[in-house]
This record gives structure tokens, sequence and C-alpha cells, in this order.
């Protein structure tokens, strides 16, 4: 958004100021910048909290800054809140560019509330994998694996199943997450199609879920929640993202992550531009930035391991290590990619259920 020194606040500066005090950044324009935007140009973005915002604000936003004259305000926002609010506020949107899981993003794009991407000028759209690529939207930025996660200390023997976590020595020590969450439904899905479904027949999931009820000691909001509760020692394992465990345990959580020996599941997020947002242009070169073979690069290295969507850039070295492949190996063979076109007309019927007969 363009924001020109004025004594009046905007009804979306008043938002801005009364939601994200505390939680934002601005980062300032360099001098020598390629653009000829004005100096007082702001551009308001969101991301996700833990390694996506770290890395956003140091890899991405930096990256903009040095070659564009302008400001970025980086909001830490989930991705279904942020669509929630572009939909409540259309017209005079909080936000111009929003990071959004596959679900949320096809909910947005039918709800009229993001704007094309200009893929034509763009300079790194053709290097993005045809897998990544939407249509008339900008592509995934990044891409997570669903594995699963374990205390070392109390688990000695690593599973290699997702379907292990039903075994009777895990009574009282499982987490999962909910439904509600990219995670918790990016597992469903996998879990029915374990079970011979797809993401048009669950019944199998909820089956297998409602025989889970012995070994779940928590259902978890989020992944972060997830984590938490794996640090804390309340479960011991979990299904998980690669990144996300990998960026805890290099804080010190005892946690490791394993690959199952069924294909893995994946979930990608991409960023989109904010219909009405008045900064169109700043936006998309934002976004474009983020799909850059500088950034993808960053972005695939500790602490944030994200599986970049750039055919040039290489997936992280532990996930490479533990899949048994090389850094400039890509993933196709061995991920399953759920249909969220498919998904999100079932999804809401799904997480009454769950919350009913599964959740405890």
């Amino acid at each position: 958004m363009y924001h020109r020194p004025t004594t009046k606040m905007t009804r979306r500066a008043v938002l801005g100021a009364g939601l994200f005090i505390g939680s934002s950044l601005i980062l300032k324009g360099c001098q020598n910048a390629t653009d000829s935007v004005s100096s007082t140009q702001e551009l308001i973005v969101t991301t996700y909290g833990g390694s996506w915002e770290e890395g956003h604000r140091r890899e991405l936003a930096s990256s903009f800054t040095k070659a564009h004259n302008a400001n970025v305000r980086v909001i830490s926002e989930p991705g279904l809140e942020a669509v929630a609010k572009v939909i409540a506020a259309r017209t005079s949107p909080p936000y111009d560019v929003i990071l959004i899981p596959e679900g949320p993003m096809f909910t947005a794009q039918a709800e009229g509330v993001l704007q094309e991407f200009p893929q034509d000028a763009s300079q790194n759209y053709a290097s993005i994998l045809p897998q990544y690529r939407n249509q008339g939207l900008a592509p995934m930025v990044a891409s997570q694996v669903l594995g699963i996660a374990y205390n070392p200390e109390r688990i000695k023997n690593p599973p290699r199943s997702l379907l292990e976590l039903w075994h009777s020595e895990y009574r009282d020590r499982v987490g999962i997450p909910s439904l509600e969450s990219g995670l918790g439904t990016t597992f469903f899905v996998e879990l029915a199609r374990l079970e011979g479904g797809s993401e048009n027949d669950a019944e199998g999931a909820f089956r297998k879920l409602t025989q889970l009820r012995p070994n779940l000691a928590a259902v978890a909001p989020n992944p972060g929640s997830l984590a938490t509760l794996l640090q804390q020692g309340e479960i011991d394992i979990a299904p998980h993202w690669f990144d996300y465990v990998s960026g805890i345990r290099s804080k010190g959580a005892s946690v490791e992550w394993v690959a199952p020996t069924e294909e893995l599941a994946s979930s990608s997020s991409s960023l989109q531009i904010v219909r009405n947002s008045g900064a169109t242009e700043l936006a998309a070169a934002y976004i474009d930035t983020a799909l850059s073979l500088e950034v993808q690069s960053a972005m695939a290295q500790p602490p944030y391991n994200f599986v970049p969507t750039h055919q040039d850039a290489p997936i992280p070295e532990e996930l490479a290590q533990k899949l048994g492949k090389s850094p400039s190996d890509r993933l196709d063979e061995v991920v399953f990619i759920p249909d969220w076109q498919a998904i999100n007309p079932n999804r809401s019927a799904w997480i009454e259920r769950f919350d009913r007969e599964v959740k405890i």
C-alpha cells in the first residue's frame, strides 16, 4: 500500500495498528534502489510464524529492499485468518500480499479477493517447476513434507510408518493435529489414502482415527502447538512437517523426524497479491523476489529447510540425507500432493465430524 504522511489515519491504518502492534517489522528501502517508486511506499505482507517468519524477514524482505525503494511490514498471520480478513475488508484490505496454503488459496480465488499474477512479466516464473504453478495466480513458493516426529529420549527405535502410531506401545503418547490446520488435513487425507480412500472417500480415515483414541494424548490446533507438546514431554510421537521439526531441533529441542515408508505427503504455500491493495506492481515484485533462485536457495538451508519450488534450487541437505538422495534431486517421484480443490468442499463437514468423533 502507499502510505504518505498524514494527520488522519485511514481505516486500514487503524486496523493495522489495532491488530499488529509489536508483531511487525519495517525494513527501510536501500538508497541505491533500482525502482523509481516513492520512498514513502509501504508494502504490508503476511507470513506464518516460526521458520516462515524468520526466513521471510531475513531472506525475502531484506533481499526485496535491496532492489526496491520501499518499506516492508511483515505480519505473522495464519493463512486462514489472512483470507478471512481480506474477504471481510475486500474493498480496503489490510494486506497487499498474503502467504496462504493451497486450500485457502482456492477459497480466496473463488471469493474474488486475489489479483492475477503477471506471469509474463515475472523474471522467475518460468523457472518454477510445473507442479507448483497456478493458473492465473502466483505459483507456490515452498513445499513442506509430512513425516513422523518423535522424542528420541523416550523412543529408542525410530518409527517407519505413520500406521505405527496405532501400536499399543504408544498408548497415551500420541499427538495429532486438528483438521483445522493444513498439517491436520494433509495427515487426514494421507490416512484416507492408506486405508484405500481418497479426498472424496474419507470413511477409512475416520474409522482409523476412532481406533487411535486409546493412544491419543492430545489433539493440537496447529503445528506450533503440536511441537510444543513434544518439547514439553506431553506427547512422544506425532505426524509433523520436516522443516518445522528440523527448526526446533536446531534450537535445542529433543525431537527427531523420520520419513515414513509410505509415499511422502506434502503441502505447499503461495504468496498472492490481494485485490484492491493499491500496490499491485510492488506486490508482484515482492512475490517475484520470493521465487528467485537466491531466496529459494536460502530458504532451503537451515534453520528454514523448506523444499523449494524453483527448478535449480537444492532441496534441504538434511532431508536429502534422510531420503537417500542428493540435494540436487527432485522429490517428484516420492511426494503425493493432495487435491485441495476436492478437499475444500468436504473440509467443513470433516472438521465437524472430527471434533465430534475424534477430538479429546
